[in-house]
């Protein structure tokens, strides 16, 4: 198995798995050190305990059965026997420099002299991209098999676990959305770098997930440590980040919107019938191409008006449907035929049916948001809360609720309500909540988790003990409490709150005075 990239190695990785339980076969990996986004391919295989990476100069010496790659720009001539090449995206769609920069070719097709060699074999997701490849290099006729997409297949097996995704992106009821971002100036990112913010700071918090796939390369070029100091404010206000290596498949599995550009995800959104909104059009993707149709027919994010509406409005579109049909054939069955094309090279039968699995578990970064910009009314026994994460700065306007984890120093200045969600005893947390008053002169409650509910401190003295049956979180019960006290109406009994859509019940009773 042959990497030269972190995104060609991930796709490796993905396909090792069509080989699980044989143990007639060894595995040998290498690394072609050519790609300046090469620098995470071997670190990746490490990590996944990859036991036989070979040097690459020691890879001419090599005579194996088998050769994967998953990228067209391997040193081919370094490679003894067959070699199969595997798309580490969806077709042909995309115009990428040539070697030399005199010019540009299309993405993903190998040279000539590569193809000429007759040792090469390019597994396609559908004929059409047989057509294609035929008009660009004639030397690629006899050289490819259409296997269909093993990566839809199993995101389409794996749509009726949606909700269980859900829950591991800290998503649970609220509305999940995933922009996606290949790499280069035309990406979504790279045109708007703030998407993620903008986003977290037109949609409230209770009511919508963000979450952002980006393009392996974009982490190769810049590391996590780059790539989350880059995106700290949309961390700090609630962002779920995705890592390179798996993330995305559940993320597209648990969305209810996808946001994307002329990458590959936004196909697999179109194929699985999901509403897709497209942040632009692109000078590098190839005419004629379903990515070039599916950005040209679906509606585009418009950036200098409102993003709530837009992503509220998103809608299923049967004609993406259609579009994404022209990219991918064989569906249901690409996983087996695959796994039968990779034997077949091999000259062994499968050791078995290798079957369809879920896609894996997301482990996401995300660490906000701590601190909400609220917007309350009240109507009769009802309170009604529109929150958003503060670090986004959000337009909206509201009071501010700060918890003892916010980092950010200028926002504990400014809090009206201040709060602690850990639990402690009552005495601890009475002395936590006048303490606080003290020390945030502008806040006129502060609110701690205790045993059975939370402990509210009004400035001035009087206390409550506030229970929603701990369904509703501290901050929620802070801005509740703090819109009651300005209708002058906090006082003992029971009243709704009303966060997110859901309904809670919450009970207020006077403790005593300071």
């Amino acid at each position: 198995m042959v990497c030269r990239t972190l995104t060609s190695t991930i796709r490796l990785l993905e396909t090792h798995q069509l080989f699980r339980d044989d143990v007639r076969l060894r595995f040998l990996f290498a690394v072609d050190e050519g790609s300046r986004f090469g620098a995470t391919a071997e670190r990746l295989l490490r990590l996944a305990g990859a036991p036989d990476i070979v040097g690459w100069g020691d890879v001419r010496g090599l005579r194996p059965d088998l050769t994967l790659a998953a990228s067209e720009n391997v040193d081919m001539a370094a490679l003894g026997g067959d070699v199969i090449v595997l798309p580490h995206g969806v077709g042909f769609n995309k115009f990428v420099p040539t070697r030399d920069g005199a010019g540009v070719r299309v993405a993903g097709v190998p040279d000539a002299a590569s193809l000429r060699t007759g040792r090469l074999r390019l597994t396609l997701a559908h004929p059409s991209q047989d057509t294609q490849l035929r008009a660009l290099c004639a030397d690629v006729v006899g050289h490819t098999v259409v296997t269909g997409d093993p990566t839809l297949d199993q995101l389409a097996a794996s749509l009726p676990l949606r909700d269980r995704y859900r829950e591991l992106l800290h998503a649970g009821t609220a509305r999940t959305v995933l922009v996606s971002s290949t790499w280069g100036s035309e990406s979504s990112v790279g045109r708007w770098w703030t998407l993620p913010t903008d986003l977290l700071a037109a949609l409230p918090s209770d009511e919508y997930r963000v979450c952002l796939a980006l393009h392996p390369n974009v982490w190769a070029r810049y590391g996590s440590l780059g790539v989350e100091n880059y995106l700290a404010g949309a961390l700090d206000a609630g962002l779920v980040l995705l890592p390179p290596e798996a993330g995305w498949h559940a993320a597209l599995v648990a969305s209810h919107v996808v946001i994307a550009d002329h990458g590959s995800l936004a196909l697999y959104a179109a194929a699985l019938g999901k509403p897709l909104l497209v942040t632009g059009n692109a000078t590098e993707v190839v005419p004629g191409t379903p990515v070039a149709d599916l950005v040209a027919t679906a509606r585009h994010l418009d950036r200098h008006a409102p993003l709530a509406p837009q992503v509220e409005r998103a809608r299923t579109d049967e004609s993406l449907r259609l579009v994404a049909d022209r990219a991918f054939a064989h569906r249901g069955e690409a996983v087996s035929r695959l796994q039968r094309e990779l034997y077949r090279a091999l000259d062994l039968e499968p050791h078995s049916d290798h079957g369809l699995h879920r896609v894996a578990d997301p482990v996401v970064t995300r660490r906000g948001p701590w601190s909400f910009r609220t917007a309350a009314s009240t109507d009769g026994d009802t309170t009604v809360l529109v929150r958003y994460p503060a670090a986004a700065k959000p337009r909206s306007a509201g009071h501010l609720v700060v918890t003892d984890d916010e980092t950010d120093l200028r926002l504990h200045e400014r809090a009206a309500v201040v709060c602690r969600d850990r639990v402690i005893d009552r005495d601890l947390a009475r002395g936590w909540a006048h303490n606080a008053l003290d020390t945030h002169p502008g806040a006129r409650l502060a609110v701690v988790a205790v045993p059975g509910g939370c402990l509210v401190a009004v400035r001035g003295g009087t206390e409550f003990l506030v229970d929603a049956g701990g369904a509703v979180d501290v901050p929620a019960l802070g801005s509740f409490c703090y819109e009651r006290l300005l209708a002058g109406e906090l006082g003992p009994g029971e009243r709704t709150l009303s966060v997110g859509g859901r309904r809670f019940a919450v009970r207020v009773t006077p403790v005593r005075g300071r």
